[in-house]
C-alpha cells in the first residue's frame, strides 16, 4: 500500500532552513519544494488518478506552506505537517469530485455516445469519493487509527506505540471504524467498496 513517507531526516529537522523560509527566503523554500513535491504528487495521484488534479494539490500544499511560513519554526514535525496538509487537500478534492459526479449522474441522459467514461468507471470513482467522506466523518480517534493503518500503511502494533495505546484498543477502534464505514457505504449504494475497506485494514 502506498504511503506518504514524509521523513524529517533532513529538511524537517533543519530548523535553520525553516527559519529562513519563515523570513521569506525563496531559495530555502525552493529546497523544501524540491524535496517534497514529488512525494506530495505521488500521494495525491494514488487517490485522485488525475495528473492535473494532483499537480493542483502540489501547488495548493506549497501555497499553504508559504502563506503560513511565519509559523514554520514552531512546527516540531514538519513531515507530519506536510502529510496532514496533503491528506486534507486530497480529501477535499475527492469530496468535490463526488459532488461533480452526482451532478453528472443526475444529467446522464444528456451524455453523448462519444463520452469515453463508462458507467462502471463513474460508479467506482463516485464510490471512492463517498468512502473518503465516510472516513472523514468517523470519530476522531477511530479516524486517526484508521488513517494510520489504511492510508499510511502502518501495522497495528506500530500504531499502538505511536498513540501510546494498547494493541487491543487499536483493534477495537478499527473494528468500530469498519462497522461505521459499512453502514455509510451501504446507505450510499457502494457495497462493492466494502471489500476494499476490509483489505485495507492493517495487520
Amino acid at each position: 500500500m502506498l504511503t506518504l513517507c514524509m521523513q524529517n531526516r533532513e529538511l524537517g529537522e533543519d530548523k535553520s532552513l525553516l527559519l529562513k523560509v519563515a523570513g521569506g527566503d525563496q531559495r530555502a523554500f525552493r529546497l523544501i519544494f524540491d524535496a517534497y513535491s514529488n512525494r506530495v504528487f505521488t500521494y495525491a495521484f494514488r487517490y485522485l488518478k488525475s495528473k492535473e488534479l494532483s499537480e493542483e494539490i502540489v501547488q495548493e500544499v506549497f501555497v499553504k506552506i508559504w502563506v503560513k511560513r511565519d509559523g514554520l519554526p514552531e512546527i516540531g514535525n514538519f513531515g507530519g505537517f506536510i502529510r496532514t496538509v496533503t491528506n486534507n487537500l486530497t480529501l477535499d478534492a475527492l469530496r468535490k469530485r463526488a459532488l461533480d459526479y452526482k451532478t453528472i449522474n443526475e444529467g446522464k441522459h444528456k451524455w453523448s455516445d462519444q463520452d469515453n467514461a463508462t458507467e462502471e468507471d463513474i460508479m467506482l470513482k463516485d464510490s471512492r469519493a463517498y468512502m473518503a467522506m465516510a472516513i472523514d466523518q468517523l470519530p476522531k480517534q477511530q479516524k486517526l487509527v484508521y488513517q494510520m493503518c489504511y492510508i499510511e500503511g502502518l501495522k497495528q502494533k506500530d500504531v499502538a506505540k505511536k498513540l501510546n495505546i494498547s494493541p487491543l484498543t487499536v483493534k477495537v477502534h478499527l473494528r468500530e471504524a469498519v462497522k461505521t464505514l459499512k453502514a455509510h457505504l451501504k446507505d450510499g449504494n457502494s457495497l462493492p467498496l466494502i471489500s476494499l475497506v476490509l483489505l485495507g485494514i492493517c495487520k
